[in-house]
């Protein structure tokens, strides 16, 4: 007995899509996706309040010079890019608190020299083009088993310290000076979260690539911010919307035959300018900017039912 047609298409689709979860490298793919979305988008959110997103393009860079380097000298690029970005964050900062000029020039600055590093390691490599070209613009479904538990140990390591330094890293971020008055180590806080900036950068490197992991860090984070009146909402929100671009993404670049990264990076983009127009926070301020005459009105009705009645007839006649 035949299988009719309305149950058989139904089946095969069922079947084509256990075959294609069932695969090894899919299933790797998935994991760093996911991996590398939880890792950005917790670190994302700090990354957005204190203002650090190019600090986060200049380290995304240096981690890439520092994986070219690793495939130089014959070590595991992601242990490369992890040393030299974290030496490149740590340095970076101590020179801006230092020598007391202004940070933006300063980044702006590191984001040119470790752009020109990396292209200097880049043409160090004769046979190894497309080792770095994977680095540059990310190849998700390259990750080996070794990447993934590198990338997956980072991520684990970082969301704890998070945990535990959790209300110090609210604090600061939203009161620096209060946290310091309050006798906080203000600096060893800031020093440790960009060393959890690197490290973000170094887990987004080998999914979407140098150029696009300042998106998948800021981009999250900063339409949950729209959206958000608190820390710990706007870190879901942020973990939600990062997760899902990135599988969207994964499936659309499949289907269609195109760059994983570039997908993701479009649609995380899409979702940012998208939040912008449909803000809360914006259309509760712009409620109040054209609506000024509402506002008296309901202060002048407060102040009457304050007031009692013979106190308005007087002040109603002498004006």
């Amino acid at each position: 007995m035949e299988c009719p047609l309305f149950l058989g298409y139904p089946i095969y689709l069922v079947m084509i899509m256990f075959e294609f979860f069932s695969s090894p490298l899919i299933l790797r793919a998935l994991l760093a996706l996911v991996i590398s979305s939880i890792m950005t988008a917790v670190i994302g959110t700090f990354t957005v309040l204190r203002g650090l997103s190019t600090m986060g393009a200049a380290i995304a860079h240096a981690s890439l010079a520092g994986a070219v380097l690793g495939v130089i000298i014959g070590i595991e690029p992601v242990l490369g890019a992890f040393l030299l970005s974290i030496v490149f964050a740590l340095a970076t900062a101590y020179v801006g608190e230092e020598g007391g000029g202004r940070m933006d020039i300063l980044l702006g600055v590191s984001f040119g020299f470790s752009t020109s590093i990396a292209i200097l390691f880049i043409s160090m490599l004769s046979a190894y083009t497309v080792a770095a070209w994977s680095f540059l613009i990310g190849d998700v479904l390259g990750v080996t088993e070794g990447e993934l538990a590198i990338l997956f140990a980072f991520t684990i390591a970082s969301i704890c310290l998070v945990i535990v330094f959790y209300k110090e890293f609210k604090f600061i971020t939203f009161d620096e000076e209060g946290a310091e008055a309050m006798g906080l180590r203000v600096r060893f806080i800031h020093y440790f979260m960009i060393l959890l900036i690197a490290v973000a950068t170094v887990v987004a490197l080998r999914v979407v690539g140098s150029i696009l992991t300042v998106v998948m860090l800021v981009a999250p984070a900063a339409a949950a911010y729209e959206f958000s009146h608190s820390l710990e909402r706007m870190i879901i929100l942020s973990v939600l919307i990062a997760v899902i671009s990135s599988l969207s993404g994964f499936f659309i670049s499949i289907r269609a035959n195109v760059a994983t990264s570039a997908v993701i990076g479009v649609i995380t983009s899409i979702t940012f300018l998208l939040s912008l127009l449909l803000s809360t926070k914006r259309r509760k301020c712009a409620c109040r900017l054209v609506s000024p005459v509402k506002l008296v009105r309901e202060k002048q009705t407060a102040f009457k039912k304050h007031v009692p009645r013979r106190s308005q007839t007087t002040l109603e006649k002498k004006t």
